[in-house]
C-alpha cells in the first residue's frame, strides 16, 4: 500500500480478528524526546510500540543473522510471547517467531513448530540537535499489509496491491509491481487508467528526469 495510515488499519484488524490477547510494546529510550518522537527510518528500523500477539504476521526489520536469512524484509508469525515478572507495556524477555525460508538452527515447539527467539536490540543515532538517542526495541512490525517503501528488496510469493490515488514517489507503481517473479502472481485494487496516466505529471519524476540529464551531460563532458 502506498499510505502508512491504511498498512496502519489493516494491521490492527488483522490483529484483532486473532482473538488472542494482544501485546503493546513500549521502546526503552535514552536521549528524551527526542529519541521518544523519532520514527523507524530515524531510529534504524525499531518502532517505537510494537503491537504484538500470537499468530500475528511480521516482518524482521534489521539484518540479526544474514549467513541464516534472518535479513531485514524477512517474513514470519509470532509463536509465543514471553514475559520476566512484568507484563505489557514492558517488553516481553523474547518472541518466539516461525520464519517463512528460515534454515539455520532453531527450537521446536511442542506442536512441532521450528521457532527462532528474537530479543530486544538496541539502536543509537545523533539526533538533528546533536543528541545522542537510543532505542531498545524488537525489530519486528506487523506485516499483513506494508508500504512500497518497507516492500523495497522483497520477492514475495504473491501480492495484492493498492496503488492509491496517486504517485507519491517517483518510481513508486513500479517498485509495488516488481515484488513478484510473474503477473499471475498479482492482484490490483481496481484504479483508473487516469492514476498511471498521471504519473507523467508527477513533480519527483520530472525531477528524476532532470538530474539524469545532467548526470548524462556531466559523463559526456568528462570523456571529452
Amino acid at each position: 500500500m502506498t499510505r502508512w495510515i491504511n498498512v496502519e488499519f489493516i494491521n490492527k484488524e488483522k490483529l484483532r480478528s486473532l482473538n488472542h490477547p494482544v501485546a503493546k510494546n513500549l521502546a526503552v529510550h535514552t536521549g528524551g524526546r527526542e529519541a521518544k518522537n523519532a520514527d523507524s527510518d530515524m531510529a534504524k528500523g525499531l518502532e517505537a510500540q510494537v503491537f504484538l500477539a500470537r499468530g500475528a504476521r511480521i516482518m524482521l526489520t534489521a539484518n540479526l543473522w544474514t549467513a541464516a536469512g534472518l535479513v531485514n524484509g524477512s517474513m514470519g508469525t509470532v509463536r509465543d510471547i514471553i514475559y520476566n515478572d512484568q507484563g505489557p507495556p514492558y517488553l516481553p524477555t523474547v518472541v518466539f517467531i516461525s520464519f517463512d525460508k528460515y534454515k539455520g538452527p532453531a527450537i521446536t515447539a511442542l506442536d512441532g513448530t521450528k521457532v527462532v527467539p528474537i530479543t530486544p536490540i538496541r539502536r543509537t543515532w545523533e539526533s538533528k540537535n546533536g543528541r545522542v538517542c537510543s532505542r531498545l526495541q524488537f525489530p519486528v512490525c506487523l506485516a499483513w499489509a506494508i508500504t512500497v517503501h518497507k516492500s523495497q528488496g522483497l520477492t514475495l510469493p504473491r501480492v495484492k496491491i493498492d496503488l492509491g490515488s496517486k504517485e507519491f514517489a517517483a518510481g513508486l507503481s513500479f517498485v509495488a509491481v516488481s515484488r513478484v517473479r510473474a503477473l499471475e502472481d498479482l492482484l490490483f485494487k481496481p484504479f483508473s487508467f487516469e492514476r498511471l496516466e498521471r504519473i507523467k505529471l508527477c513533480r519527483r519524476l520530472q525531477e528524476r528526469k532532470e538530474e539524469e540529464k545532467r548526470l548524462v551531460l556531466l559523463s559526456q563532458n568528462s570523456i571529452e
